[in-house]
C-alpha cells in the first residue's frame, strides 16, 4: 500500500506539481496541513492573504457600495496589461483555469469573450490580460469573469498619438529640462490634472548601452466632487450656455471613477476635454540611458536517479525537451509594402511587436540607423521620433529601401518602401466647361445643317 501511494504520489507530482507538494491524490498539501506546522504555516498565510484581497474591495466600495472601475491609455503599438483583480479562497485555487476575460468594444451594447492570438495573452499565474502591439479597434471594455462573478470594469482608450502631442522631458535629477509637468489645479470645478507614470521599459540592448523609457498619461482628478456638484447643480447658467459647459453630470463620472480619467480617454466628457487647462496639457515621455547584462543560455537538463545529466536542451537556441511545457507562442514578424510619392511626407511605424515594451531600433538594409546621425546628413529631412517612427518630410526616390525594425536584437517587422513620380494632370473645370458647350454648339450647328440641308435636297 505504501509504493502504491508513492507511485500515485509521484505521478501527480509529474502531471500537476510544478515543484508543490501534493497530497497522493493531487490536491496541494497545505489545503489540508492536519498537524504539520510548516503546512499550517503556509494555509494561514494563503487566507490570510485573501481576507486582505476582500478588505481591499470592501474599502474601495466606499459609501455608494459600488466597485470602482478604471479608465486607462495606451498608444497604438504599445502594451498595457489589466490585473483580474479577483479575490479567490483557497479553497476554490483550483477554478483560476475557469478564469475568462470578455470586452465590448466602444459602439458596441453586450460583452463578447476575448479571441486569444499572438499578441493578446493571458498569464497562466495570476490571469492577467496583456495587450501587446495595440490597436485603436481595441478601445473598449474590459471585464474578468468567474462564473457569476465578475470584477470592475476597465476602460481602454487606444491612441494614434502622434508627436506634437508627446512631450520629451528629462529625469527631475536631470542638470537641464524640460523636466515634467506639474500638478494643476482646475479651481472652478475642482478637478487636479496631474501626469501618470507607467513603469521604465526594458533596455533596447544588452551589454552596451541602450535605452529606455516611460510613458506619462495625462490624469484629472476630483478632489471634492460633492461640493463642486452642488455648485453646478445650483448655477443659473442659461441653457445655451451649459453646452459648452461642465455641468453637474459631467463631475458625477468622477465620484465613479475615483481613481481618475486619462486626459484622452473616449468616455471623459467634450466640455471636460475643451477645457483649456486639459487642451493644452500633453502626454509625456521620458527618455533614459541603460546597460543591462546580456541572459545566460538557458539549458534545460533531465538527471536519473543518480544525479547524471541524460538529456539536455539549448532554450536559448529554441531547442526544447519533451519533458518541458509547452514554450510560449513566438509572434510573427510582420512585413509591409508601402507604396508612397515622390514629395510627399512619409511616416514608418514598426509593423510589429515581440511582446515586449522595449523601444525599437531601426535599420535600412544592413545598416544602423543612428538617430542623430541621419538627421545631420539629411538636414533635418529624416529623423526618428520619440516615439520611434521614421518621419521622412519630403519623400525621394532614393528613400526606396527595406526599413527593419528590432526589440532587443530581435527581428520585429520590416517595411518595403517604394518611392515612385506621380504625373498630375491639373484641369481648369471652367475652361474644360466652355470647351463642353462649344463642343456641343458644334456638333447641334452640323445636325442642324445636315437635317435642313436634306429637306432642300429632296425638294
Amino acid at each position: 500500500m505504501k509504493k502504491l501511494k508513492e507511485k500515485a504520489s509521484s505521478i501527480f507530482k509529474t502531471k500537476f506539481g510544478k515543484g508543490k507538494a501534493l497530497h497522493f491524490l493531487g490536491h496541494d498539501l497545505s489545503e489540508y496541513p492536519a498537524s504539520n506546522s510548516e503546512y499550517i504555516k503556509v494555509n494561514k498565510a494563503k487566507w490570510e492573504e485573501y481576507y486582505q484581497c476582500l478588505r481591499k474591495q470592501n474599502e474601495s466600495l466606499g459609501s455608494s457600495l459600488s466597485a470602482t472601475p478604471e479608465a486607462v491609455l495606451g498608444f497604438e503599438g504599445h502594451n498595457i496589461k489589466l490585473m483580474c483583480k479577483m479575490c479567490i479562497s483557497p479553497q476554490e485555487r483550483h477554478k483560476t483555469d475557469a478564469i475568462l476575460w470578455e470586452w465590448a468594444p466602444q459602439e458596441a451594447k453586450k460583452f463578447q469573450p476575448i479571441d486569444l492570438t499572438e499578441h493578446v495573452v493571458i498569464s497562466p499565474e495570476d490571469k492577467t490580460l496583456h495587450l501587446y502591439n495595440l490597436q485603436m479597434d481595441q478601445t473598449g471594455q474590459y471585464i474578468c469573469r468567474l462564473g457569476e462573478s465578475l470584477t470592475a470594469p476597465y476602460f481602454l482608450t487606444v491612441l494614434n498619438v502622434s508627436d506634437t502631442e508627446l512631450n520629451e522631458v528629462h529625469t527631475p535629477e536631470a542638470p537641464l529640462g524640460p523636466y515634467p509637468a506639474v500638478s494643476d489645479m482646475i479651481e472652478e470645478y475642482g478637478l487636479i490634472l496631474d501626469t501618470e507614470w507607467s513603469a521604465w521599459s526594458v533596455c533596447s540592448n544588452c551589454g552596451k548601452i541602450g535605452r529606455k523609457h516611460k510613458l506619462g498619461y495625462c490624469t484629472i482628478f476630483s478632489k471634492e466632487y460633492r461640493e463642486f456638484i452642488s455648485a453646478a447643480s445650483n448655477s443659473t447658467v442659461d441653457e445655451a450656455e451649459f453646452t459648452s459647459r461642465v455641468t453637474s453630470v459631467d463631475l458625477e463620472l468622477f465620484t465613479v471613477f475615483k481613481y481618475g480619467i486619462p486626459c484622452k480617454s473616449h468616455i471623459l466628457p467634450t466640455a471636460i476635454k475643451n477645457l483649456p487647462q486639459v487642451k493644452s496639457r500633453n502626454n509625456e515621455v521620458m527618455v533614459g540611458y541603460c546597460k543591462v547584462e546580456c541572459p545566460k543560455e538557458g539549458v534545460f537538463e533531465i538527471l536519473d536517479k543518480e544525479g547524471k545529466v541524460i538529456e539536455k536542451a539549448n532554450n536559448s537556441a529554441g531547442i526544447y525537451s519533451l519533458m518541458q511545457e509547452l514554450p510560449p507562442l513566438e509572434p510573427d514578424v510582420e512585413r509591409i509594402l508601402i507604396y508612397a510619392v515622390k514629395g510627399k511626407p512619409i511616416v514608418l511605424a514598426c509593423p510589429g511587436n515581440l511582446n515586449s515594451d522595449a523601444p525599437i531600433l531601426w535599420q535600412i538594409g544592413d545598416k544602423n540607423l543612428v538617430s542623430e546621425l541621419i538627421a545631420a546628413e539629411s538636414k533635418g529631412r529624416i529623423y526618428v521620433s520619440i516615439s520611434d517612427k521614421i518621419y521622412i518630410k519630403s519623400a525621394k526616390i532614393a528613400d526606396s529601401n527595406v526599413y527593419s525594425c528590432w526589440q532587443q536584437k530581435e527581428l520585429a517587422g520590416t517595411i518595403r518602401l517604394v518611392v515612385e513620380k506621380k504625373f498630375e494632370m491639373n484641369f481648369n473645370h471652367h475652361i474644360m466647361l466652355i470647351g463642353l458647350v462649344i463642343i456641343l454648339s458644334v456638333l447641334l450647328y452640323v445636325f442642324v445643317k445636315a437635317f435642313f440641308g436634306r429637306k432642300y435636297a429632296k425638294v
